[in-house]
Formats: C-alpha cells, sequence, structure tokens
C-alpha cells in the first residue's frame, strides 16, 4: 500500500511545509510522470479532501481549497464546521473556536504548516478568525494520534496549511467584494490579492498574498444578567405571602451590539528546490485584527436602589419563575423605578506572526527534514468597558408570561432618550494584556527499506517552546463616582453639591450634560419577535462622561479611574513550557489472505520544563490582631516563580486494511496528552477572611504549577468505501477514557498557629471522563445517475453522535456532560457545477449542548446554588453562487445565515426559562473573482 503517484501529486499541489511529517520529495523520472492537479471548484476540492483520508496513515478528515484563494467559507472556523465531528464556537455571531468531537480549544492544537503558532487568547485556545480564509490551501484534522504528530491534542491535531510558489506555478489571483450585514444596514469593502512566479526553469518560486477585510455588524440580545435569584413575596410586596416563591432576574437588560472588525494579512512565500534532492522553503504569515465592538444596554435595576415599597405588583407561575413584576405608578415620578444606561466596549487589537524555515534533502534511501520556527501574537487593548448612568421612569412592567422568549418590557410615559436626567453611576475599564511567544527547532526525517516488509521508518527529535504572558489592566475604584448604600457625600471625589441629584431616592453625580449622551441610532431591536419592546434609547459618550467627572476632580479620576498594571489577585502572570521530544514510528506494509495491510507503530517521548511567574501573596506573611483579624501585612504582593518538570512516553498505533480495492478498515488506540490551563499553573496565592464569623474563619487558595497533563486512552475504527470516482461512503467510530483532570477539593491545614481552609487544584487520577460516538460521511455526485443535460449536481453530507461522562455532577448527583459538546449535529451540502455556474447550498446543524453550571442564591437554602446553563439547538443555511464569464474572471455572490435562528441559552434543561437570547441577522457578500 505504498504511496502511489497521484498521492505524491496530492501532497504538492497541497502545499503542507510540514515539521511533522517528512513527505517524499520525487526524483526528476517521478517528476517528469506526474501531472500537475489543480484543485479547483466545490467537487475537485471535495474529492481532494478524500483521497487524503484514503491516503493517510492515520484517521483524517481535510478541507482543501476550491481555488486558489478561494476557501469554502471565508471564515475559517465556519469552513471547519463541515467537517464530521468539528462544531463552531461563536463570538458575536462569527465563528472563532472550534470543538472536536466534543472538546474544546484547551484539548486541541493548532498549528501552521505544521508549527505551533502562537495565540493571543489567555488559555491555550487558536482563534481562527484571526486567518483570512483567503490566505490558506487547506487544513487537516488529526483525529488519532501518531508519534510524529505534536502532543498535546486529546481532541485533534489541526493543521493550517499556506500555499508554496513551485506548486502554485505563474499566476496572479484575487478578489473584491462588498459585505453586509441586514442588521447593521452597512456595505463594506473586502479585497484578496495573490501573486506567485518561478524562476530559472521552475527552480526558484516567490509567492505572495495580502487580504483585507472590513466588516460592520450588528446583533441584538436580551440577558436575564448574572442569574435569576430566589425571593418569596413577602420580601417583595408588603402582605405578600412568605410561602409563595419564585424567581426573578435582578438586572434583566437588553442591548444592542455592534461590531466594526478590520483585518489586514498577508503571506509570504520562498522555495528554491535547486535539485531534485534538495527543497528549501521559507514562509511567513502576518495578521492583524482590530475590532471596536460596543453594546448600548438597558438594564433594569429592579432591586438594587430600587424602593421596595414602589413594588406594585408580583406574579409567580406554578414552575417557580417569575410571570410578571411591576414596578411605580403610571405617571407617578414619586414612586419611580430604577432604569441604567451601559455602554459594554469590548476591544479587540491582535497582531500574530510566524516565520519558519524548511529544509528537505533526500540521500539514498533516507529523507532528512530540519525545520525552525519562530511566532508571536499580543492583544494589546486592554479596556473592556462597563460604564452605567442611571435614571427614574414612572413605571416598569416585565412580562414573560407573554408566550415569547423575550419578556415584555414597558417604561410607562417615560421615553429613555437624551431629554431626561441623568446621573453618573459605575464605571470599569480593564482588560488583559496578552503576548504569546512560541518557536522550535526540529529535526527528522524517513528512511525506506528497498524490497521489506518495512515500508518506512520514520525518527525524529526537536525542541518546542512556548511563553505566554498575561498583564491584568485595572482602576483602583470603578465605584469612585458612585454614592453607594445612600450615602450623600462622598469619600473619593471632592466637588460641590450643586453637581448633585437627586433620581429615585438616589444621590447621583448629574444632571449629565448633553456632551455625556447620545441619542438613539438604532431601531427594529430584535427583528421579528412579538415581544412588546423599546424600540430604541439614548447612549453614553464615554468620552464626554469621563470629560465630565474630571471637570468635578480631575486628581480623583487620575486615581480611582485610569488604568495601570494590576499585580494583586493573581491577575498578573506569565508560563514558559519548554519541551524536548524523540520519536519513532515503523509502518509495515504487505499482505494476508490477499489483503493488503499497513501498521504504524510509533512511541513519542517528551520532556516539559515549566517555568512560571505571578504576584502573590505570602502566608509567612500572616499575623493576627487580638481580634483574630489579618494585619495589614497580609496585603504585601510579591514576585513568586517556580520551575518544574515532567516527562512522558506515549505509545500510538494506526493500521488500515485493505479488505477490497475500495474498502479500508481502520483500527487505531494511542494515548494523547492535554496540559492544564495556563491560569491554574501560575505561583499565585491568595488570603482572606470571613470577619462576620466569631473568632474570623480563615482561608486560602493556592495554585500548583507542577499540574501534570490530563491523559487519555484512545480507541478509533473506521470503515471507508471509495466505491466509485464520484462517491465514498465514510464511517468511524471513536472512544476516549480520560483522567487526571484538574479539580478543587478543601481540606484544613494549620498556618501561624491558626485553622485555614485550603483549596489547591490536582489532579484526579480516581476517576475518569469518557467520550465516546461514531460518524458518518458520505459523497454522491449524480454525472452518472442523470443524463447529460442535469449533470453536475453533487451531495456531500455527515452526522455525528457524541456522548461523555464527564465526572462532574449536579446538585442532585446527575452526572454533566462536556462543556460545548453536541449530542447530534449534522452537515449537509448540495452542489452544483456545469456550464460555467456554480451553486452550493450548505446547511449546519448542532444540537443543544451545556455551558456548565451556574450559580444563583436560594432563599429555602440560604445560600448559593448551582442550576445547568445549556445553549439551544443551532441551525445555519448558507449559499454561494458563481458565474464563469470566462476562464479568468468570475462573478460571486454569498448569503449567510438566511434562517437567521435566534442564539438560546436556558436553564436546566427548560427552554422555557431563558437566561440570555441573541439575534445576529443575515449577512451578504458579493464581488468578482480574478485568476490569470
Amino acid at each position: 500500500m505504498k504511496r502511489n503517484h497521484l498521492a505524491i501529486a496530492i501532497s504538492l499541489a497541497l502545499a503542507t511545509t510540514s515539521a511533522y511529517s517528512t513527505e517524499e520529495v520525487d526524483t526528476q523520472n517521478q517528476e517528469d510522470e506526474i501531472e500537475v492537479i489543480q484543485v479547483r471548484g466545490v467537487l475537485s476540492s471535495l474529492k481532494e479532501a478524500q483521497s487524503i483520508k484514503k491516503e493517510a496513515d492515520n484517521v483524517v478528515d481535510a478541507l482543501v481549497a476550491e481555488d486558489i484563494g478561494k476557501f469554502p467559507d471565508s471564515n475559517v472556523a465556519e469552513a471547519m464546521q463541515r467537517i464530521p465531528g468539528v462544531s463552531v464556537n461563536r463570538l458575536r455571531g462569527e465563528g472563532q473556536s472550534i470543538t472536536v468531537r466534543g472538546l474544546s480549544g484547551d484539548y486541541n492544537v493548532t498549528t501552521l504548516n505544521g508549527r505551533k503558532i502562537a495565540s493571543e487568547t489567555v488559555g491555550r485556545d487558536f482563534n481562527y478568525d484571526l486567518i483570512a480564509a483567503e490566505l490558506i490551501g487547506g487544513v487537516q484534522v488529526n483525529k488519532t494520534q501518531q508519534a510524529s504528530l505534536p502532543e498535546g491534542g486529546i481532541g485533534a491535531i489541526i493543521n493550517i496549511d499556506t500555499l508554496k510558489p513551485l506548486n502554485v506555478g505563474s499566476k496572479i489571483a484575487g478578489s473584491i467584494e462588498g459585505y453586509y450585514n441586514e442588521r447593521a444596514g452597512e456595505v463594506d469593502p473586502q479585497a484578496s490579492f495573490l501573486i506567485s512566479e518561478t524562476f530559472n526553469d521552475e527552480e526558484l518560486g516567490i509567492l505572495f498574498s495580502a487580504n483585507r477585510t472590513s466588516s460592520f455588524t450588528r446583533f441584538d440580545s436580551h440577558s436575564a444578567q448574572w442569574g435569576w435569584n430566589e425571593w418569596n413575596e413577602a420580601e417583595l410586596m408588603e402582605g405578600g405571602n412568605p410561602e409563595i416563591a419564585g424567581r426573578l432576574p435582578s438586572w434583566p437588560n437588553v442591548m444592542v451590539s455592534t461590531d466594526k472588525r478590520e483585518r489586514t494579512g498577508g503571506t509570504l512565500g520562498i522555495q528554491w528546490r535547486p535539485t531534485s534532492e534538495l527543497d528549501i522553503n521559507f514562509d511567513a504569515l502576518y495578521t492583524k485584527y482590530e475590532i471596536e465592538s460596543t453594546g448600548n444596554m438597558i438594564s433594569l435595576a429592579l432591586f438594587e436602589g430600587t424602593n421596595m415599597d414602589n413594588i406594585q405588583d408580583v406574579s409567580f407561575g406554578e414552575d417557580g419563575h417569575s410571570n410578571s413584576i411591576t414596578i411605580g405608578e403610571p405617571g407617578n415620578m414619586g414612586s419611580p423605578a430604577i432604569a441604567e444606561l451601559l455602554e459594554a466596549q469590548n476591544p479587540r487589537d491582535s497582531e500574530t506572526y510566524q516565520v519558519g524555515l524548511n529544509v528537505n534533502y533526500i540521500w539514498d534511501n533516507f529523507n532528512f527534514n530540519f525545520d525552525a520556527a519562530y511566532s508571536e501574537a499580543e492583544d494589546s487593548s486592554a479596556a473592556v468597558s462597563w460604564v452605567v448612568i442611571r435614571t427614574a421612569i414612572d413605571t416598569l412592567t416585565m412580562n414573560w408570561d407573554n408566550g415569547q422568549q423575550v419578556p415584555d418590557i414597558s417604561f410607562g410615559d417615560t421615553t429613555l432618550d437624551e431629554n431626561i436626567d441623568y446621573g453618573g453611576w459605575y464605571a470599569r475599564v480593564n482588560g488583559d494584556k496578552i503576548k504569546d511567544k512560541t518557536g522550535n527547532f526540529i529535526f527528522d526525517g524517513t528512511y525506506e527499506p528497498e524490497d521489506s516488509f518495512i515500508s518506512k521508518v520514520l525518527f525524529g527529535t526537536g525542541y518546542n517552546m512556548q511563553d505566554k504572558g498575561k498583564t491584568f489592566w485595572d482602576q483602583e475604584n470603578a465605584s469612585a463616582y458612585t454614592f453607594r448604600n445612600g450615602a450623600t457625600d462622598s469619600e473619593w471625589v471632592n466637588a460641590p453639591d450643586s453637581e448633585k441629584v437627586d433620581i429615585a431616592g438616589n444621590t447621583l453625580w448629574g444632571p449629565l450634560p448633553d456632551s455625556a449622551i447620545n441619542p438613539g441610532s438604532f431601531d427594529d431591536f430584535m427583528g421579528g419577535t412579538g415581544a412588546n419592546l423599546p424600540n430604541t434609547w439614548a447612549g453614553i459618550n464615554i468620552p464626554g462622561l469621563f470629560d465630565y467627572y474630571r471637570s468635578l476632580d480631575a486628581d480623583a479620576f487620575d486615581q480611582y479611574l485610569t488604568t495601570h498594571p494590576n499585580l494583586s489577585g493573581g491577575n498578573t502572570y506569565g508560563v514558559k513550557e519548554e519541551t524536548i521530544h524523540a520519536y519513532a514510528e515503523l509502518i509495515i506494509e504487505d499482505e494476508i489472505a490477499g489483503m493488503p495491510y499497513m501498521l504504524d507503530f510509533g512511541l513519542r517521548y517528551i520532556d516539559t520544563t515549566v517555568t512560571s511567574w505571578g504576584y502573590s501573596q505570602d502566608p509567612a506573611n500572616i499575623v493576627f490582631d487580638e481580634n483574630g483579624l489579618f494585619t495589614d501585612a497580609v496585603d504585601q504582593v510579591g514576585l513568586v516563580e517556580f520551575e518544574g518538570n515532567y516527562s512522558k512516553f506515549l505509545p500510538s498505533i494506526n493500521s488500515k486494511l485493505g479488505l477490497t480495492d475500495d474498502l479500508y478498515l481502520r483500527v487505531a488506540l494511542s494515548q494523547a496528552i492535554s496540559r492544564p490551563p495556563l491560569t491554574n499553573l501560575s505561583p499565585v496565592t491568595s488570603l482572606w477572611q470571613n470577619e462576620e464569623k466569631t473568632p474570623p474563619e480563615n482561608f486560602m487558595y493556592e495554585n500548583d504549577p507542577g499540574l501534570e497533563p490530563y491523559y487519555a486512552d484512545q480507541f478509533d475504527t473506521a470503515l471507508e468505501w471509495y466505491y466509485s470516482d464520484t462517491g465514498t461512503l465514510n464511517a468511524a467510530f471513536f472512544y476516549k477514557e480520560l483522567h487526571g483532570f484538574v479539580i478543587y477539593e478543601p481540606t484544613h491545614e494549620t498556618i501561624a498557629g491558626a485553622d485555614f481552609e485550603i483549596t489547591r487544584p490536582y489532579n484526579d487520577d480516581d476517576n475518569e471522563s469518557r467520550i465516546r460516538g461514531y460518524e458518518l460521511n458520505w459523497l454522491q455526485t449524480f454525472d452518472e445517475l442523470l443524463p447529460d443535460s442535469l449533470a453536475g449536481f453533487g451531495i456531500s453530507a455527515n452526522y455525528t453522535y457524541n456522548n461523555s461522562e464527564s465526572g462532574e455532577f449536579t446538585e442532585d448527583g446527575e452526572q454533566l456532560p462536556f462543556k460545548g459538546l453536541s449530542d447530534n449535529q449534522y452537515n449537509i451540502v448540495g452542489f452544483y457545477e456545469q456550464h460555467g455556474f456554480m451553486v452550493n447550498i450548505a446547511y449546519n446543524y448542532r444540537s443543544e449542548y451545556s455551558l456548565g453550571k451556574q450559580w444563583y442564591w436560594s432563599n429555602e437554602l440560604s445560600d448559593y446554588t448551582s442550576e445547568t446553563l445549556q445553549v439551544d439547538e443551532w441551525g445555519q443555511l448558507d449559499m454561494q453562487f458563481g458565474y464563469d464569464i470566462n476562464e479568468h474572471i468570475t462573478l460571486t455572490f454569498e448569503a449567510n445565515n438566511l434562517l437567521d435562528p435566534d442564539y438560546v441559552q436556558y436553564l436546566n434543561g427548560d427552554k422555557n426559562h431563558v437566561d440570555y437570547i441573541s439575534s445576529w441577522g443575515r449577512s451578504y457578500r458579493a464581488g468578482v473573482r480574478f485568476n490569470f
């Protein structure tokens, strides 16, 4: 079952520079026999992806660009949801990260051209929206482990390819498009460009590509915000029945969010092949992603600051959730409710680059490969804002018993526009600055014996480094311009009483000037919802508001509201992991009973050194006063450093049996690891007391930078039937048994002569979690079944069933699934390509999935308790159209999210109890592509 010339051509056409797989570089005679494959069109890309799957030694699924600079979707994450077992996680309506077979990004490893790429996330996840789809040539999702693959991915090892110039040849390609989101109502330009040229009889090639996209999007949402707390009637209304209880959100809100996104990126590839034995590649990628994300919110303070005497009516349903609440009398501003305007900004200012050099040399039966790369990613925004102002409304009525997933909300005679009085309240601005560095030096190779049942021996060693640091920027006191707990004097701001205003019985700074308030600039909130909701409202001009705060007391503003690096609380830290690895892999190919088989035995050894630093409190500083309380010495924070080490052997077996020429059976066994979250590896200790107890209760939380990786024993089988040139049917079964998850269990120890409850993370090797399921995948064209006049139709479909036992339980003892795991998901793509026309209709579905536990206050228990938070099922319909004016020019049109479903989070498996709901709207893209 040796790789044939077709497989080699596919490998070259896909342009994979692999630091973990040493593909053959062919002799001159072989090159003469190879016909370069031009991957073009939907069917061609699907067939090439199936060919990769068929030829692979392990279980792999792939995506291939339909043409130079033309990936199946404009977003890489959205495109990857077409792969069996892959689910996309969306942020503000755009695909950003993925889960594979139920495991999120912390359990997956993403590489670019075979090398670990730096990420600007806080954890180990990778944001796929960083890389424009036009810059890549393909993606491979490795679902079973091989010794030659990098470790760290229990879910999958995902490799993204850029293009090689000698495979592309002389080429100029690009696109000019316009993007339109129906909610935002604005057309934005997008463009991409690629130029490739070869020199000296195709001995030297240079390729450059660039991409620039701009988009303006809007999405609308309603949220209970911070959960539903439990109340009884007697707490809310005079004469209420204390036996009747139910739950109400403390700060329900409605919000209109807009994103202005600017992405600029490019790649450079230089390839020199002076002889058939030597291939030298240099490649580089750069991408910059800037997002101005603004949310304009009405937040309703049902209880905080509200005079309970103003509550007119509360109704609870039999299910224990609220039916309705009314605060204030219509037209009477003497018994008002409180409304807040809130501006939430979540900017993103990230840059990522990678440079790499790969040298591949053939000597006799050996193929040697050297690879070196360096990558950096940085997010420098650190300015997430949550700015609130307050006003009074004569009446607030909320009705959840309206047959809709969004409640009715009405404000009596009050209009929340720029013409009423507002007072300052809360102004939080903080965030993380993150910098990640990765690097590698790898030497590996293959040896192919002649006339032996051993077809190939793979071996290699290398060094990998990742160094990620996070600095938390924060204010000293976001409430400095707030009068708390009914106060009429401020202990932080020195300003005259003439700058104070009374709103709903609360003293606030104000009335705010016109420069701090923006008129409402949107309409049609939540699209077609049947709920009675405000249609538009005023917003906050944060620069104008902050100028007003400075005018009150500039010194207070500079001291309390200006951001600076925060070294307390364990939020500023860094973790560096250095790994030395070595592997050996033996591939045997022979026949048994006339059936060809392949056996791939591998063993990978890793030795990892972890170095971490952080700013922490020190238990050595604990001193008690005469009342048993901590003295101020406990608050001292100092730099703490840690160094640890662990090593692992990771075995793997992949096998493939050709039952017939078209039917293959695969069986794979392996052990894989995923490293613990970086937040658990910072050397941070926190100390605090419950001063309401006598004597005070003492607590300590302490991280453990010496945590070891999670590990999984994995078993995979697959049956692949390539029954014709235009039809394949594949089925795969997977089983993962995971051990060593990080858990927290309090213990009691004596420190400084006193009892402390201490919580530390540790690897739980006594319990195990399981993920199991199966995947089905079908590709079929109908040219052989239909008359020539109907030729060109095809279908690609896949289905994944996933089941799990997380080892985590609810308060009632019910086991929770893994977060982000849908039991069922499927993709159906119907396409037509003929006579210059291309039509591609794709539907993606995933069933509901869990977000884990959420906490709320229970009156019955007089304590906080948890409930499950789930996301409702999701179905997305996208369409693509193309028409070739000639062989060089194509007109394109795309329509995404045509069904425009609501994204819904609900409580305890009850879809009537909505905690959050948002609506994103449809988007369209039209333009022209050129290819010369």
